[in-house]
Protein backbone atom coordinates (compact mmCIF):
# COMPACT_ATOMS: atom_id res chain seq x y z
CA UNK A 1 0.00 0.00 0.00
CA UNK A 2 1.20 3.54 -0.98
CA UNK A 3 2.40 5.72 1.68
CA UNK A 4 3.75 8.24 0.33
CA UNK A 5 3.22 12.30 1.41
CA UNK A 6 3.60 14.81 -0.73
CA UNK A 7 2.61 18.54 0.31
CA UNK A 8 4.03 20.14 -2.82
CA UNK A 9 1.16 21.36 -4.10
CA UNK A 10 0.07 23.10 -0.64
CA UNK A 11 1.67 26.37 -1.63
CA UNK A 12 0.33 28.10 1.76
CA UNK A 13 1.39 24.82 3.96
CA UNK A 14 4.78 25.51 2.63
CA UNK A 15 4.67 28.55 3.31
CA UNK A 16 4.09 27.69 7.53
CA UNK A 17 7.15 25.05 7.27
CA UNK A 18 9.16 27.71 5.59
CA UNK A 19 8.18 30.18 8.28
CA UNK A 20 7.12 32.70 5.98
CA UNK A 21 3.77 34.62 5.77
CA UNK A 22 0.89 32.39 4.89
CA UNK A 23 -3.31 32.19 4.51
CA UNK A 24 -4.37 30.31 7.64
CA UNK A 25 -8.03 29.67 5.45
CA UNK A 26 -6.09 28.93 2.45
CA UNK A 27 -3.60 25.86 4.37
CA UNK A 28 -7.24 24.72 6.38
CA UNK A 29 -8.16 24.07 2.81
CA UNK A 30 -5.13 22.74 1.89
CA UNK A 31 -5.68 19.92 4.67
CA UNK A 32 -9.43 19.77 3.37
CA UNK A 33 -8.18 18.80 0.70
CA UNK A 34 -6.28 15.72 1.59
CA UNK A 35 -10.18 14.36 2.92
CA UNK A 36 -11.11 15.98 -0.59
CA UNK A 37 -8.96 15.52 -3.11
CA UNK A 38 -11.19 17.02 -5.77
CA UNK A 39 -11.97 20.61 -3.88
CA UNK A 40 -11.89 23.20 -5.75
CA UNK A 41 -11.64 26.22 -3.33
CA UNK A 42 -13.25 28.97 -5.47
CA UNK A 43 -16.55 28.39 -4.14
CA UNK A 44 -14.90 28.73 -0.31
CA UNK A 45 -13.07 31.81 -1.04
CA UNK A 46 -16.60 33.10 -3.20
CA UNK A 47 -18.14 32.96 0.04
CA UNK A 48 -16.05 35.44 1.49
CA UNK A 49 -16.33 37.58 -1.14
CA UNK A 50 -19.42 37.82 -0.89
CA UNK A 51 -19.57 38.57 3.47
CA UNK A 52 -17.29 41.37 2.31
CA UNK A 53 -19.60 42.57 -0.11
CA UNK A 54 -22.16 42.62 2.42
CA UNK A 55 -20.67 43.74 5.11
CA UNK A 56 -18.17 46.77 3.78
CA UNK A 57 -21.10 49.74 3.74
CA UNK A 58 -21.56 48.82 7.28
CA UNK A 59 -18.13 48.25 8.69
CA UNK A 60 -17.59 52.27 7.00
CA UNK A 61 -19.43 53.71 9.40
CA UNK A 62 -18.30 52.15 12.58
CA UNK A 63 -15.53 53.74 14.59
CA UNK A 64 -15.51 51.30 17.55
CA UNK A 65 -13.98 47.64 17.22
CA UNK A 66 -16.50 46.30 19.57
CA UNK A 67 -19.88 47.67 17.00
CA UNK A 68 -17.59 46.34 14.12
CA UNK A 69 -17.47 42.21 16.16
CA UNK A 70 -21.44 42.61 16.54
CA UNK A 71 -22.26 43.02 13.65
CA UNK A 72 -19.95 40.47 12.34
CA UNK A 73 -21.16 37.99 15.01
CA UNK A 74 -24.97 38.63 13.77
CA UNK A 75 -23.81 38.28 10.32
CA UNK A 76 -22.27 34.72 10.32
CA UNK A 77 -24.19 33.62 13.53
CA UNK A 78 -27.85 34.92 12.64
CA UNK A 79 -28.15 35.89 9.00
CA UNK A 80 -26.01 32.90 8.01
CA UNK A 81 -27.11 30.51 10.65
CA UNK A 82 -23.28 29.54 10.89
CA UNK A 83 -22.00 28.40 14.82
CA UNK A 84 -20.65 25.37 17.27
CA UNK A 85 -22.72 21.85 17.82
CA UNK A 86 -21.54 19.34 19.82
CA UNK A 87 -22.62 17.22 16.54
CA UNK A 88 -19.40 19.07 14.32
CA UNK A 89 -16.90 17.73 17.31
CA UNK A 90 -17.99 14.06 15.82
CA UNK A 91 -17.15 14.72 12.45
CA UNK A 92 -14.00 16.00 10.55
CA UNK A 93 -16.32 17.84 8.87
CA UNK A 94 -16.41 20.53 11.81
CA UNK A 95 -12.84 21.27 11.50
CA UNK A 96 -12.57 21.98 7.31
CA UNK A 97 -14.20 25.57 6.45
CA UNK A 98 -15.77 24.67 3.50
CA UNK A 99 -18.04 22.13 5.10
CA UNK A 100 -18.37 24.62 8.30
CA UNK A 101 -19.75 27.08 5.83
CA UNK A 102 -21.86 24.35 4.01
CA UNK A 103 -23.31 22.68 7.52
CA UNK A 104 -23.92 25.58 9.17
CA UNK A 105 -21.84 24.03 12.04
CA UNK A 106 -18.41 24.39 12.74
CA UNK A 107 -15.89 23.69 16.07
CA UNK A 108 -14.29 26.50 18.08
CA UNK A 109 -11.20 27.13 15.90
CA UNK A 110 -12.37 26.78 12.52
CA UNK A 111 -15.57 29.53 13.09
CA UNK A 112 -12.54 31.49 14.49
CA UNK A 113 -10.78 31.09 11.47
CA UNK A 114 -13.88 32.03 9.94
CA UNK A 115 -14.59 35.41 11.60
CA UNK A 116 -10.26 35.87 11.37
CA UNK A 117 -10.62 35.54 7.41
CA UNK A 118 -14.35 37.86 7.48
CA UNK A 119 -12.69 40.53 9.09
CA UNK A 120 -9.41 40.50 7.56
CA UNK A 121 -11.14 41.05 4.48
CA UNK A 122 -13.00 44.36 5.96
CA UNK A 123 -10.14 45.50 7.67
CA UNK A 124 -10.57 44.69 10.78
CA UNK A 125 -7.88 42.70 12.49
CA UNK A 126 -8.63 39.97 15.11
CA UNK A 127 -6.11 37.20 16.57
CA UNK A 128 -6.70 33.80 17.06
CA UNK A 129 -6.59 33.07 20.81
CA UNK A 130 -5.29 29.26 21.81
CA UNK A 131 -7.14 29.33 25.10
CA UNK A 132 -7.44 25.65 27.28
CA UNK A 133 -10.29 24.04 25.50
CA UNK A 134 -11.75 26.45 23.92
CA UNK A 135 -10.66 28.50 21.40
CA UNK A 136 -11.55 32.20 20.15
CA UNK A 137 -10.32 35.01 18.93
CA UNK A 138 -9.48 38.84 20.02
CA UNK A 139 -9.63 42.24 18.86
CA UNK A 140 -7.39 44.90 20.54
CA UNK A 141 -9.81 48.26 21.41
CA UNK A 142 -9.79 51.33 23.39
CA UNK A 143 -11.23 49.96 26.36
CA UNK A 144 -9.10 46.72 26.53
CA UNK A 145 -9.32 43.55 24.54
CA UNK A 146 -12.58 41.99 23.38
CA UNK A 147 -12.92 38.40 22.75
CA UNK A 148 -15.24 36.87 20.32
CA UNK A 149 -16.77 32.76 21.21
CA UNK A 150 -17.53 31.97 17.40
CA UNK A 151 -18.91 28.67 18.86
CA UNK A 152 -21.55 30.76 20.67
CA UNK A 153 -22.73 32.28 18.15
CA UNK A 154 -20.09 35.51 18.15
CA UNK A 155 -20.72 35.66 21.67
CA UNK A 156 -18.57 39.15 23.35
CA UNK A 157 -16.52 38.83 26.50
CA UNK A 158 -14.26 41.14 28.35
CA UNK A 159 -10.82 40.11 29.35
CA UNK A 160 -12.53 39.35 32.89
CA UNK A 161 -15.35 37.66 31.22
CA UNK A 162 -13.26 35.53 29.14
CA UNK A 163 -11.23 34.76 31.99
CA UNK A 164 -13.76 33.98 34.62
CA UNK A 165 -15.83 32.02 31.78
CA UNK A 166 -12.28 29.77 30.90
CA UNK A 167 -11.68 29.38 34.40
CA UNK A 168 -14.93 27.64 35.51
CA UNK A 169 -14.63 25.43 32.27
CA UNK A 170 -11.75 24.21 32.24
CA UNK A 171 -10.76 24.81 36.44
CA UNK A 172 -7.58 26.10 35.69
CA UNK A 173 -6.38 29.14 37.84
CA UNK A 174 -7.01 32.44 36.55
CA UNK A 175 -4.19 33.28 36.49
CA UNK A 176 -2.95 30.17 34.28
CA UNK A 177 -6.29 31.38 32.01
CA UNK A 178 -4.85 35.34 31.54
CA UNK A 179 -1.47 33.95 30.56
CA UNK A 180 -3.03 31.87 27.45
CA UNK A 181 -5.39 34.74 26.08
CA UNK A 182 -2.82 36.16 23.75
CA UNK A 183 -2.40 36.14 20.28
CA UNK A 184 -1.47 32.90 18.85
CA UNK A 185 1.33 32.24 16.09
CA UNK A 186 -0.05 30.47 12.89
CA UNK A 187 2.50 27.53 13.47
CA UNK A 188 0.36 27.29 16.77
CA UNK A 189 -2.77 27.48 15.48
CA UNK A 190 -2.39 25.01 12.78
CA UNK A 191 -0.86 22.48 14.83
CA UNK A 192 -3.88 22.85 17.25
CA UNK A 193 -5.84 21.85 14.18
CA UNK A 194 -4.20 19.43 13.28
CA UNK A 195 -4.03 17.91 16.54
CA UNK A 196 -8.36 18.34 16.65
CA UNK A 197 -8.29 16.02 13.37
CA UNK A 198 -5.67 13.38 14.58
CA UNK A 199 -7.68 13.17 17.78
CA UNK A 200 -10.59 12.31 15.55
CA UNK A 201 -9.26 10.34 13.07
CA UNK A 202 -7.81 7.81 16.14
CA UNK A 203 -11.06 7.81 17.69
CA UNK A 204 -12.97 6.97 14.23
CA UNK A 205 -9.80 4.38 13.70
CA UNK A 206 -9.54 6.15 9.96
CA UNK A 207 -5.62 5.19 10.16
CA UNK A 208 -5.21 6.23 6.97
CA UNK A 209 -6.41 9.85 7.11
CA UNK A 210 -4.64 10.47 10.24
CA UNK A 211 -1.27 9.46 8.61
CA UNK A 212 -1.94 12.29 6.37
CA UNK A 213 -2.14 14.55 9.68
CA UNK A 214 0.41 13.00 11.56
CA UNK A 215 2.55 13.68 8.52
CA UNK A 216 1.30 17.23 8.71
CA UNK A 217 2.48 17.47 11.94
CA UNK A 218 5.47 16.07 12.02
CA UNK A 219 6.46 18.08 9.19
CA UNK A 220 6.12 21.52 11.20
CA UNK A 221 8.51 20.12 13.94
CA UNK A 222 10.80 17.48 12.46
CA UNK A 223 12.74 16.73 15.29
CA UNK A 224 10.33 15.80 17.59
CA UNK A 225 10.35 12.43 18.88
CA UNK A 226 6.67 12.37 20.11
CA UNK A 227 5.44 12.84 16.52
CA UNK A 228 8.24 10.69 15.31
CA UNK A 229 6.88 7.85 17.56
CA UNK A 230 3.36 8.40 16.88
CA UNK A 231 4.34 8.29 12.64
CA UNK A 232 5.51 5.15 13.01
CA UNK A 233 2.89 3.81 15.30
CA UNK A 234 0.55 5.49 13.04
CA UNK A 235 1.85 3.90 10.16
CA UNK A 236 1.68 0.62 11.35
CA UNK A 237 -2.47 0.43 12.16
CA UNK A 238 -2.86 2.48 8.52
CA UNK A 239 -1.18 -0.94 7.15
CA UNK A 240 2.13 0.87 6.06
CA UNK A 241 3.94 -2.03 7.68
CA UNK A 242 7.33 -1.47 5.64
CA UNK A 243 6.94 1.87 6.43
CA UNK A 244 5.87 1.28 9.94
CA UNK A 245 9.06 -1.21 10.46
CA UNK A 246 11.81 1.52 9.15
CA UNK A 247 10.20 4.31 11.19
CA UNK A 248 10.57 2.24 14.66
CA UNK A 249 14.09 0.92 13.27
CA UNK A 250 15.31 4.47 13.35
CA UNK A 251 13.63 5.82 16.72
CA UNK A 252 14.84 2.42 18.41
CA UNK A 253 18.46 3.84 18.16
CA UNK A 254 18.05 6.38 20.45
CA UNK A 255 13.95 6.17 21.99
CA UNK A 256 13.99 6.37 25.91
CA UNK A 257 14.01 3.56 27.60
CA UNK A 258 10.19 2.93 28.67
CA UNK A 259 9.44 3.08 24.99
CA UNK A 260 11.49 0.15 23.81
CA UNK A 261 9.37 -2.31 24.66
CA UNK A 262 6.73 -1.00 22.82
CA UNK A 263 8.65 -0.15 19.99
CA UNK A 264 10.05 -3.39 19.62
CA UNK A 265 6.77 -5.19 19.91
CA UNK A 266 5.30 -2.67 17.21
CA UNK A 267 8.34 -3.45 15.27
CA UNK A 268 7.97 -7.57 15.38
CA UNK A 269 4.05 -6.85 14.60
CA UNK A 270 4.97 -4.78 11.45
CA UNK A 271 7.42 -7.52 10.48
CA UNK A 272 4.78 -9.75 10.60
CA UNK A 273 2.78 -7.91 8.52
CA UNK A 274 5.28 -6.97 5.59
CA UNK A 275 4.17 -10.02 3.62
CA UNK A 276 0.66 -9.55 3.90
CA UNK A 277 0.35 -5.68 3.28
CA UNK A 278 3.49 -4.90 0.91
Amino acid sequence: MNSEVDFTRDEHFQKLLARRPCNLTLVNLEIARDAFPELDFAETLDWFDHRRQELSAHFRGMHSEQEQLEVLGRSIAIDHEISGSESAYRTADGSFLNRVIETGEGIPISLSLLYMEVASRLGLTIHGVSSPMHFLVMAETVAGPVYLDGYSDGRLMTEHEAVDWLSDLTRQERSQILRSLKPADDRTIVRRMLNNLRTHYAGSSNWPAAWLVQNRLLALDPGNYGERRDLALIALRAQYSATAARLLKSLLKSCPDEDRKLLNDQLDAAQRDIPRWN
